[in-house]
């Protein structure tokens, strides 16, 4: 094994990145959830304000969820700079999410 490959290893092995891999498959669905569940709430574009950015990735997983054509970021409204709708696809995932859960 490589110093790199030892490094990647042993730093994998460590309970804070643990808990950041986890993150990066947790953080994700929770803020489509969020998202969602305000968006049909109220039938608008959820505030920026609104959102709980926790964990280690916030605005990051925002980034993910545009980039993954899951929701759309837009201008301002309401008291807002940005806010968020879910894309048809967003929202299909969002119910069979729950769907999931139920289950």
């Amino acid at each position: 094994m490589g110093a790199s490959a030892e490094f990647t290893d042993r730093i994998r092995r460590t309970e804070t990145m643990q808990e950041l891999l986890k993150s990066l498959d947790e953080e994700p669905e929770k803020l489509l959830r969020s998202i969602c569940s305000r968006y049909e709430e109220t039938g608008r574009a959820v505030a920026d304000h609104y959102l709980q950015l926790t964990g280690f990735f916030g605005e990051t997983m925002l980034r993910v969820l545009v980039g993954a054509g899951l929701i759309e970021r837009m201008s301002g409204g309401r008291g807002a700079l940005i806010s968020y709708e879910p894309t048809e696809e967003g929202l299909r995932l969002y119910h069979a999410m729950m769907n999931e859960k139920r289950s």
